[in-house]
């Protein structure tokens, strides 16, 4: 039954399907940004082994240069290439000179069983070992990946199950008689092997377009729910962390402070420097305030100059310590081009009794609108908590 089944069969399936692949890397290119790397040299990956296919198809009609050395290189060269770029995606150094150095390699050890001996066993025990090896190496570093979602896991799981395939061929190589024509080979290690091989080149493009269509979308949801111009949180997206932490101290009965902060006079700001330097001052006051805060506090843009500030398991000292360090921390001036600003703050603390944070956030907006009405440049606690221990804000 396997001798009713021609190899050519299975070469030209994986000729085909590299080539789609090939063709959806290159067109995806243009539809992703140009920071997410790895598409064009995947699809060039996919066309060497397009090339490589049809060279091993030709066995018989082209000389045993083309069909043979030639195409066993291109095989090497292609999968080369895409370790480098698995390697490019995961932000390492792509090695491209692996790309020149492996085949170079492969090229000089072939000499001897393609032109000399003309031996097919030796020729698949040569590429079969060194395509094993890259397959795995592409496979642990998936491994490392800090990002290992189901697309890193699919592409890594098919990598190494393609590479035990190669080594499986290889031993089986090693342990059986010489076969002189690759054509004439009908064992069943051959055909999975081709079959793999058909599998793979369409498996292997489809988790690394999955991996990049999803690094995609990250970037898309990270970029909605950063503000534009100060690169903080939107308010939506804060609202839904600040409820995702409320939650957390609800379970375990922490306390949490929210302060409510709103840049003084903003209006006359831009009206004496423009919007041009209203900006640069929401900026600077982003930079001023992110050094005061800790890296588990929650900051978003709550809209136009306000800002709100979720201090998780943090107490009512603590907050007030916080926000008159801030209060200080911004009326500093660092440059001649940032105008003087002043900022409100207003502090709300409470234990939570769900993740809801509607009425916390109205509590800390009261305590603001008291420290504007109070003279700005201030701080003020919700409630009754008394301020007498704290520096004075001026």
């Amino acid at each position: 039954a396997m001798q009713s089944l021609d190899p050519r069969s299975f070469i030209l399936i994986s000729t085909c399907l590299a080539a789609l692949c090939g063709f959806l890397c290159l067109v995806l290119r243009y539809s992703v940004p140009r920071d997410i790397k790895g598409l064009n040299s995947w699809g060039i990956s996919c066309a060497t082994l397009v090339l490589a296919s049809l060279l091993f198809a030709s066995r018989g009609r082209l000389t045993i240069l083309y069909s043979s050395f030639i195409a066993n290189i291109a095989v090497v060269t292609g999968i080369t290439l895409m370790y480098c770029t698995i390697r490019r995606f995961c932000e390492r150094r792509p090695h491209i000179a692996l790309c020149v150095l492996v085949p170079s390699i492969v090229a000089t050890l072939l000499i001897w069983p393609t032109f000399i001996a003309d031996d097919y066993r030796a020729r698949i025990i040569i590429v079969s070992t060194v395509n094993a090896a890259v397959f795995l190496a592409a496979a642990q570093m998936l491994w490392h990946h800090r990002e290992r979602r189901f697309a890193e896991i699919f592409t890594l799981t098919v990598f190494a199950g393609t590479g035990m395939v190669s080594i499986a061929r290889c031993i089986f190589a090693i342990l059986s008689v010489t076969v002189a024509n690759p054509l004439a080979d009908w064992s069943s290690v051959q055909y999975v092997y081709l079959a793999t091989f058909a599998f793979s080149s369409v498996a292997l493009s489809l988790g690394f377009i999955l991996m990049v269509l999803k690094r995609h979308q990250l970037r898309l949801e990270d970029a909605a729910m950063r503000d534009g111009l100060t690169g903080v949180a939107t308010r939506s997206a804060f609202e839904t962390m600040a409820q995702r932490e409320l939650a957390k101290s609800y379970r375990a009965q922490h306390v949490s402070s929210l302060l409510m902060i709103d840049l003084d006079n903003f209006k006359s700001i831009n009206d004496q420097y423009g919007h041009r330097g209203g900006d640069m001052v929401l900026k600077e006051f982003v930079r001023r305030t992110t050094l005061v805060l800790r890296s588990h506090d929650l900051f978003g843009r709550y809209g136009g100059e306000e800002f709100v500030v979720l201090l998780p398991d943090t107490s009512n000292e603590v907050a007030l310590q916080i926000a008159t360090r801030l209060c200080e921390t911004v009326r500093q001036t660092s440059s001649a081009d940032i105008p003087i600003f002043t900022v409100s703050i207003g502090v709300a603390t409470r234990m939570p009794d769900s993740e809801d944070i509607g009425d916390f956030l109205n509590q800390a907006d009261k305590a603001l609108y008291r420290a504007k009405a109070a003279g700005k440049n201030r701080v003020e606690c919700a409630g009754n908590v008394r301020l007498h221990h704290l520096a004075p804000v001026h």
